[in-house]
């Protein structure tokens, strides 16, 4: 007898051609991390008659957000109103991305705050209406230790997102959720052991990543050696740091785990795969890469 899977668009949500043609894109262009927020800019941006989309990782360990536009600005200005979103976010949930309280909903700045409250709000006078932004609606997404938010946002003038806009956008939730679990299956499939290594190391030197990667494919000491023109005694030093940091016990165990680790336990993908990417945080006060 042949099963039924449920249909990944939840029943009773709003189901259109318009979002029909966005599910078939994001399925067919098969994306990897960095290719997503790009395809999702123009997704989301013409689900939800946005004429900016912003896709956003953050960090609850180091409170830390990274984020991705998808128009060119001003890097000062930029730079302000990302410092002023991490001042103001602790004001209301819908700024903090809890996922908690947006569950697997779309949420829209007016389901929260009238106009007058709105425009005298500090999030909206530093950060969004300096920029010509009124408008916001957002999903957020929680993965393997971090908060993925998609945010559209209309211009000073435009109406408020609609009933119809926001079913239309919590419909999709569910395809993102999906394509960004792929596309984090391609890019780890896309990844050398060194760079593992390093995304999930980053207090490895970069010389030790490299002694790690011909490690990891077999090498010895004196072909490491002969391969970097260093001595190798020097080779041997990098290999004795590499079992301490990695908590190694040998050649086998180093070659394991840098084929295996996972990437991203100890920051997100936009701190790793993209040097676009806007943080929260003055450099300085940045956890290490």
């Amino acid at each position: 007898m042949t099963v039924l899977q449920p249909p990944i668009t939840p029943k009773g949500k709003i189901a259109d051609e318009a979002l029909s043609q966005e599910i078939i894109r994001l399925y067919e262009n098969e994306p990897d991390l960095r290719e997503l927020p790009r395809l999702l800019f123009d997704g989301v941006g013409r689900l939800v008659d946005a004429e900016v989309v912003a896709y956003a990782e953050f960090h609850p360990p180091s409170r830390d957000l990274r984020a991705l536009v998808s128009v060119g600005d001003d890097p000062e200005a930029r730079a302000r109103s990302m410092a002023a979103f991490s001042r103001h976010a602790h004001t209301h949930p819908f700024w903090q991305g809890d996922p908690g309280f947006f569950g697997e909903k779309a949420l829209r700045e007016s389901d929260f705050f009238d106009e007058e409250t709105y425009l005298g709000l500090p999030m909206a006078r530093e950060v969004f209406l300096p920029s010509g932004a009124r408008r916001i609606i957002s999903i957020v997404i929680e993965n393997e230790g971090y908060v993925v938010r998609l945010s559209g946002y209309r211009l000073l003038g435009r109406p408020a997102f609609s009933d119809e806009e926001r079913d239309r956008l919590e419909a999709f939730r569910p395809h993102i959720l999906r394509a960004y679990r792929h596309a984090q299956q391609r890019t780890l499939a896309k990844l050398k052991p060194g760079d593992r290594l390093r995304f999930a190391f980053p207090e490895l030197t970069g010389r030790q990543v490299e002694v790690a990667a011909w490690l990891a494919e077999g090498k010895s000491n004196e072909d490491i050696a002969a391969i970097l023109d260093v001595g190798i005694d020097t080779v041997k030093a990098h290999v004795k740091a590499l079992y301490s940091k990695l908590g190694a016990e040998g050649r086998l165990a180093v070659a394991v785990i840098a084929h295996t680790i996972p990437p991203f336990t100890r920051l997100p993908p936009l701190w790793k795969l993209t040097t676009e990417a806007w943080g929260t945080r003055p450099k300085a006060e940045q956890p290490a890469e």
